[in-house]
Parts: C-alpha cells; sequence; structure tokens
C-alpha cells in the first residue's frame, strides 16, 4: 500500500510574518543620531533670543525618547510570543527567542508550534524548516516590502516614516502600569498594512509588544520579555548555512 499522506500542518502566513519580524526589529536598526556641538565665540555678536518652547505634544515626546533609547543600544535579546488573528485561518500562535543587532541583523528561533529559524545578515534573509528540509532565501535589496519600512534595516527614523498619536489604553487590554500606546500610520499608503501600534514600557521607553493591523483585517501581534540590551550578541548568531539536503526555494 502505498503511504498515508502527511495533513498539512497549519502555518504561519510567510508573507506577514517576515514583513511583522521586520517591524518588531525596528527600532533595533535605528541609527544614532549625532549632535554637533560648537564652542561659543567670544567676540561675536550676542546671540538672538532663544525661539518660544514649542507647544507639548506627548505623541513627539515618546518617539523622541524612544528614538533615544535605541540610539545607545547596540544589541537586543529576548523572548517573544506571536500571535496572528484572522477572519480567513483563524488565531495561530507561535514562539520562541529572538536576537537582534545593528545594522539590520536579526535572527529569530521558533520553538513551538514548530521548530523554524530565520536568519538575517543585512542582505540576506534565510526562513529554515527543518522539518521540510527546506529553506527560503528573500533578497532584502530586492524585496517587494515597502519603502515606508526601509527604516527597519537602519536607513531612517520612525517620526520621518510615520504619524504617530498617543493613543487612550482600554483597561480590557492588561497593559502594565505606566506603558505608552502608540498608533503608527505611515506617512506612504502600503499594501502590506494599515498602521501599526507599539506597547511602550513608559520608564525606559523599550518597545514591549508589536502590532501590524493588515488591510485584510488581520492582526499580527509580537510580545517581548525578558528584554536584554548590549549584551554583546556575536556576529556569528546572524549566519546561516543550509545544511546538507536542504532545498532552496527563492520566492
Amino acid at each position: 500500500m502505498p503511504p498515508t499522506p502527511r495533513a498539512p500542518r497549519p502555518r504561519l502566513h510567510r508573507r506577514s510574518l517576515v514583513a511583522s519580524l521586520l517591524v518588531a526589529a525596528a527600532t533595533a536598526g535605528v541609527p544614532a543620531l549625532a549632535h554637533a556641538k560648537e564652542k561659543p565665540d567670544a567676540k561675536a555678536a550676542p546671540a538672538a533670543a532663544p525661539p518660544p518652547a514649542r507647544p507639548a505634544d506627548p505623541a513627539r515626546d515618546a518617539v523622541e525618547r524612544i528614538q533615544k533609547f535605541y540610539e545607545t543600544t547596540r544589541d537586543l535579546r529576548a523572548r517573544f510570543d506571536q500571535e496572528q488573528r484572522s477572519a480567513v485561518a483563524g488565531t495561530r500562535r507561535a514562539s520562541g527567542e529572538v536576537w537582534l543587532k545593528k545594522p539590520g541583523r536579526m535572527r529569530w528561533d521558533y520553538d513551538k508550534p514548530e521548530k523554524k529559524l530565520m536568519v538575517a545578515d543585512g542582505k540576506t534573509l534565510w526562513v529554515y524548516e527543518p522539518e521540510d528540509e527546506q529553506a527560503f532565501r528573500h533578497d532584502l535589496k530586492s524585496s517587494s516590502l515597502p519603502s515606508s519600512v526601509s527604516f527597519l534595516l537602519g536607513g531612517g527614523k520612525l517620526g520621518d516614516e510615520f504619524d504617530v498619536t498617543l493613543e487612550a489604553i482600554d483597561p480590557a487590554r492588561k497593559l502594565d502600569p505606566g506603558d505608552v500606546l502608540l498608533k503608527l500610520v505611515p506617512k506612504k499608503a502600503t499594501a502590506q498594512y494599515r498602521y501599526l501600534e507599539f506597547v511602550v514600557d513608559g520608564k525606559s521607553y523599550a518597545v514591549k509588544r508589536t502590532v501590524i493591523y493588515d488591510q485584510q483585517g488581520g492582526e499580527n501581534h509580537m510580545t517581548f520579555s525578558d528584554l536584554r540590551a548590549n549584551t554583546g550578541v556575536a556576529d556569528g548568531k546572524f549566519t546561516f548555512t543550509p545544511p546538507p539536503g536542504t532545498r532552496i526555494l527563492q520566492p
């Protein structure tokens, strides 16, 4: 008798998953800003009166604090829990560990519901599925991801790419006291998603959770825990060589 075909295993949607991982890694790729300081000239004319203080803008202040936190962050590692919600596929969950390092390098080790590995060295993203003995190779330079998320690989700033607003927190969301909720709408429309949400620690301004709201009404949640910064993650963590016999696919 011929072998019984194996039932297909439920999977996270690969395209939205890749986009989600890049969005989650966004602030790890934000470049540091250089602030030049000039010495005053004793013979120069008296300085003009300082401009009036700009009106308070809580959302802009939060973005600047996030930017400042990540300027001093060279690498990050954390546990993550992912939940995708879709009217078609229902709810799917996954979890694992992530490492991020400037510029644009990341590694996602999935341990549930199945083993999976995602590694990016800044130029190439590999998605390795050991149970199926196959690996997907994505060229990040020619990727179809929208330009509005190009900053995720170290090419820009949140405030330049998104209109950011500070959102009221619904008690039903059960966030920690002091958390800040931000809504980020891309300034240039994209087919991949409508807008993002960041849940930010109100003290450190580290991003604790990201949510992608896609054009089909789906949601992709990433929650981070046990986050550790500047631990000296080795560069070798972000390299990948397919094991012998692996089928290589390039979308």
